[in-house]
This record gives C-alpha cells, structure tokens and sequence, in this order.
C-alpha cells in the first residue's frame, strides 16, 4: 500500500488569505493591516483547536473595535470569503484513492471556520481515507507529531508515503522524517511527480 497525503490550502482548494482579509476588514469597518495582525496573532490557538470559534469571532471584533451588531454568522461568512473549490484537483485526489492499492490522505492547518465551509462545499473529502485538521487534533505542521499521526491512521510506513504541500518548511518536516515530500507549485509539476512515484 502506498499514499499520497496533500496539503489542502492552495493544494486541493484555492484559499486566498487576502481576500479573508478584506472581507473581515470591511466588515469590522477595520483596516487590512490591522485585521491581517489580528488574524496572524491568533491563528495558533485556533488552528490547534485551543479557542473555540464564537470565542475567536468575539476576539477579532473587540480587537478590530467592530459594531456590536455584528452576528457570528456574518464573521464566518467574512472570513470563509477566500475558501474555494478546484473541481479537477478534488477529483484526482478521490481518483487516485479509488486505485488498488493506493490510500489517499489530507493534512490541513486550517481551524473550525473553515472545517464547516469545507463540510458544506467540498463533498470529496468524505470519499478520503484520512481527512486530518490540525484544529481537531490539537496539532500544527511541521510538527513530527502530525505526520506520525497520518501515517499511523493510514497504517504506511513513512517510506511508502508522499506528501504535498505548497510550504517549503512543511515539505523539510515530512522529509525529516522520510516521507517523499513534493513541493507544489503547479498540478503540471505535482501530478507527474506523484504518477512517477507511484510507478517506481
């Protein structure tokens, strides 16, 4: 058995952090600048599931200086304005898991927001075996602690593993530790490289 694990933002799904950022700027009637630092700060604590999303929303406003009016359901859809879909990526990666022996997995930073829209808008992840979010597992890459995880679910050896990621330092970690690591900038560079390693 082998599997190929991916990165999810900019990987299997467009995400474009700047325009969450606008989004959530105007809805604050807040500065980019200022949002993009609240954001930043704040990122650890939910993306490892620390904080809970009504007490992130909660934050942010109060930081931003944001009207009180402003509903949870508003922030959400603010700050899930970057997410996406790419149709062809979903469908190669629910693809390759249909092939014999091949498992296929997801490891995502990403938090309980984003979790929600992904359930509600990208059905794929569900035909998956292995749809890791660091927010439900308390863990963030590149720590070690993840992959091991991934690969203990898959039941894979780190030899019999590639992972794609679109973040030099996460592609270093999985490395570390043995897996063949593919740093993605493009599906015409990244799907002849998992076809080659699956040939080998």
């Amino acid at each position: 058995m082998k599997a190929v694990i991916f990165d999810l933002g900019n990987v299997l799904i467009p995400y474009d952090h700047h325009r969450t950022v606008t989004a959530v700027a105007a809805l604050c009637g807040c500065d980019d600048k200022r949002i993009a630092a609240i954001l930043q700060s704040l990122s650890e604590p939910f993306g490892s599931g620390r904080m809970e999303p009504a007490a992130f929303s909660q934050e942010v406003l109060r930081q931003a200086g944001a009207p009180p009016q402003i509903t949870e359901a508003a922030f959400s859809a603010a700050f899930c304005a970057g997410m996406g879909r790419d149709a062809q990526a979903l469908a190669y990666a629910v693809a390759l898991q249909d092939r014999p022996n091949v498992t296929v997995g997801v490891i995502s930073n990403t938090n309980a927001l984003h979790v929600a829209w992904l359930d509600e808008h990208v059905p794929e992840l569900a035909k998956l075996d292995l749809v890791m979010m660091s927010n439900e597992v308390e863990l963030l890459k590149p720590d070690p602690e993840i992959f091991r995880l991934a690969l203990e679910l898959l039941e894979v050896g780190a030899e019999d593993a590639f992972f794609v990621d679109d973040h030099q330092v996460n592609v270093d970690a999985a490395t570390a530790l043995g897996l063949r690591a593919h740093l993605h900038h493009t599906w015409d560079e990244t799907r002849p490289a998992i076809e080659g390693w699956l040939a080998e």
